[in-house]
């Protein structure tokens, strides 16, 4: 197999969607606990509309309800603050994935970090425009589509073969919903 290889200088926009991708992947717990604490916020607060506090808690379960990535997004903008307070440059690195391991070397020095074996990714995630590669819940690694080319196809059935795991694409809690119970459904007419 001729390794692939990609490039990826950050931005402010690659660090925001790592930091929405590791929450969607790690956080699943504290996700759940806010959509239900919104959803019995937003309850009490309708059951009791005609007095003030009432509007307010509907105000606040649906803040909760609708700023899913606040955490995420404030994590992004202040390493971005850093970034620019110091003087330094976006970090750069270039991937290279061969049979067994993704290799990472940090640009423009050319120095390679410790090779990141297959079977110790933790998370895998991908959205419209990057794949993700989490080495475990605190660091990952933004992969662009747009260098893969044609072999993005060969590059997902690499990772999820040698990893064990498979790339968690995004989805809103209203289509999860749906997704279950069409799955319900179709198991309740093959009775």
């Amino acid at each position: 197999m001729k390794p692939i290889e990609v490039t990826l200088k950050h931005n402010e926009r690659t660090l925001t969607a790592l930091a929405h991708k590791q929450y969607d992947l790690f956080c699943g717990a504290n996700r759940n606990t806010r959509t239900i604490l919104a959803m019995g916020l937003f309850i009490l607060g309708a059951s009791n509309m005609e007095t003030w506090w009432g509007l307010l808690l509907i105000a606040y379960g649906s803040f909760l309800f609708t700023g899913k990535y606040n955490a995420a997004n404030r994590t992004a903008r202040q390493l971005t603050q850093q970034l620019k307070a110091s003087g330094e440059d976006y970090p750069s690195s270039r991937y290279i994935f061969d049979e067994h391991k993704m290799r990472i070397i940090t640009l423009p020095n050319e120095a390679e970090l410790d090779p990141l074996p297959y079977s110790k990714i933790a998370g895998l995630g991908e959205d419209s425009a990057y794949f993700y590669i989490f080495q475990n819940e605190y660091g990952g690694y933004v992969i662009p589509k747009d260098q893969l080319g044609d072999r993005e196809d060969e590059f997902k059935i690499l990772i999820e073969q040698k990893s064990g795991k498979f790339f968690v694409t995004p989805r809103s809690r209203f289509v999860a919903i749906r997704q279950w119970m069409r799955d319900r459904q179709e198991q309740r007419s093959h009775l």
